[in-house]
């Protein structure tokens, strides 16, 4: 069934023109038309409405034009990630259902996206940004796809030339078209080449047939009066054209801020004896910024005072999982270094000055929303913190739930951890990617495999054998199918622990790890 879609161009013919303007062909004479392009798409932010699409391929082809003209310039890595990350989000967010969150690999699919696309877009959001050639490669690749997915299935109908002595009817030819479009803009009309439902005719001008008239567009039959930038789309575009529903770009210029919105940067502590993960969280939006569990000061405040004296960062809180020393035993000595900063934390936490209850929410910046999740077990103080912000779904788990095993029980008792694991964070969004306080990987996939020998846990450890850092990379959706103390209900968990409650089963799995 036909939609109507407010634009911002005011005649279909200058959407024509725009795609010439990004992809010339043979008729455009060579001419390079592509800043042009970038300045008339940033002028039709200003009016709202402009398709994501659209949008993207503007932020795209600038970031190539400001590589162009300066090669070796320092910001060219910041602009191409700004773009290529717009560029993905954009097209994954509009295809989000809020009541099922899916993945965003699992979008990418539904619109042909390629999986290396959405894989370099995580990377720019919460990695070392790429290489330089990576993205200049990434992004030529990106217009293309936009062309073959977007562009090229835009075209404008031309009127039929009509003989009166025969009847017959003939196309205008490129010329007669590119003339008569100066005399008269309104008689070309906008056809998709796809098309799904009952899409069956146009107005050739909106000021003679439809305005303030009833229409009949496939089988809806509407009364309206149309302001003067409308076109009629199909359903099958209609995903792809609508603009987002988050605040616009109003300038083209390149600014890693905007693409970005929740960052999370690890920093390790101790490594090669505890293998301590802290986590400096920062809303990209405001630069507001929160530091979890920044229990080693000497290799933490040093990584902090850089961004806070260069302004990069606005820290506002220390934020921790659980009391012990080693995730809270630096909160003082931070204090010492960086003044007036909150402490949220469990009640048993060095210097806390906030325990939030369990459920209850609070921002970090404009963007991250932040829940408090109470996992009493490990200690009883155990909190882990679920972040939001857009698609992007993170919890910080501390020593509540590893990648691939989870705490040892020093202050609960089986049931807490079996309601912490498989109640609480099992009721996490699937793709709620996991921060754990320890990278103690390897170590659980030896544990792993004596028990159970999936192919989620055959992946689980050929990454970890491959890579030394594991947090992040893994979901809830993924530690449910490798992480033993989260398959309580598996017969193969039962069948190696000897148990068949839950709850035991969750003991008899502590018990074995331990004796490891």
């Amino acid at each position: 069934m036909a939609q109507l879609s407010v634009t911002p161009w005011k005649y279909i013919y200058e959407l024509a023109d725009l795609r010439k303007c990004f992809y010339p062909n043979s008729t455009t004479g060579g001419l390079d038309r592509r800043r042009e392009g970038c300045d008339r798409v940033s002028t039709w932010t200003t009016r709202g409405n402009v398709p994501h699409t659209i949008e993207a391929t503007a932020l795209l082809i600038n970031a190539i034009l400001h590589d162009e003209q300066n090669p070796f310039g320092t910001s060219n890595i910041a602009t191409y990630s700004t773009a290529f990350a717009r560029f993905v989000t954009g097209l994954t967010d509009v295809g989000q259902n809020k009541k099922r969150k899916l993945s965003m690999y699992d979008l990418g699919k539904g619109i042909g996206l390629p999986a290396a696309f959405i894989d370099l877009r995580h990377q720019i959001i919460h990695d070392a940004l790429p290489s330089l050639i990576v993205l200049r490669q990434t992004t030529q690749r990106a217009v293309q796809w936009l062309y073959q997915h977007y562009w090229r299935d835009i075209e404008l109908e031309a009127p039929m030339t009509i003989d009166p002595t025969t009847g017959t009817g003939r196309k205008k030819t490129d010329a007669t078209y590119e003339a008569e479009l100066e005399k008269d803009p309104h008689q070309y009309r906008f056809r998709p080449s796809r098309v799904d439902g009952n899409f069956t005719s146009q107005p050739n001008s909106v000021s003679e047939e439809v305005a303030g008239k009833e229409k009949e567009v496939g089988s809806v039959i509407t009364t309206f009066r149309l302001p003067d930038r409308i076109v009629f789309v199909p359903g099958a575009l209609k995903s792809v054209l609508q603009p987002l529903n988050r605040p616009r770009l109003v300038t083209l210029a390149a600014s890693l801020t905007i693409a970005r919105a929740m960052h999370i940067q690890s920093i390790p502590m101790w490594t090669g004896s505890s293998n301590n993960y802290a986590y400096l969280v920062t809303d990209d939006k405001s630069n507001d910024a929160v530091i979890i569990d920044p229990a080693n000061p000497p290799e933490v405040a040093p990584v902090l005072k850089e961004q806070v004296d260069s302004g990069k960062i606005n820290l506002t809180a220390i934020m921790n999982t659980h009391h012990h020393w080693d995730h809270a035993g630096g909160n003082s000595k931070m204090l010492d270094q960086f003044k007036g900063l909150s402490v949220i934390g469990g009640k048993d936490c060095e210097a806390v000055t906030k325990t939030p209850k369990h459920g209850e929410t609070f921002k970090i910046g404009q963007g991250i929303s932040v829940k408090a999740l109470h996992t009493p077990c490990h200690t009883q103080d155990s909190i882990c913190w679920f972040m939001e912000d857009g698609d992007e779904r993170v919890v910080f788990t501390g020593d509540t739930l590893f990648i691939g095993g989870c705490g040892k029980f020093f202050e609960g008792k089986p049931e807490e951890m079996h309601t912490a694991l498989n109640k609480v964070l099992a009721a996490l969004p699937d793709d709620t990617k996991v921060y754990p306080g320890h990278e103690y990987t390897k170590s659980n996939v030896k544990f792993l495999t004596t028990v159970l020998q999936n192919e989620a846990v055959k992946k689980l450890q050929s990454f970890a054998e491959n890579n030394k850092e594991t947090q992040g990379k893994f979901t809830i959706g993924d530690e449910k199918q490798h992480n033993v103390f989260m398959r309580v209900d598996d017969p193969t968990i039962q069948k190696a622990t000897g148990k068949t409650d839950p709850v035991d089963v969750m003991g008899k799995l502590r018990e074995m790890k331990n004796s490891m």
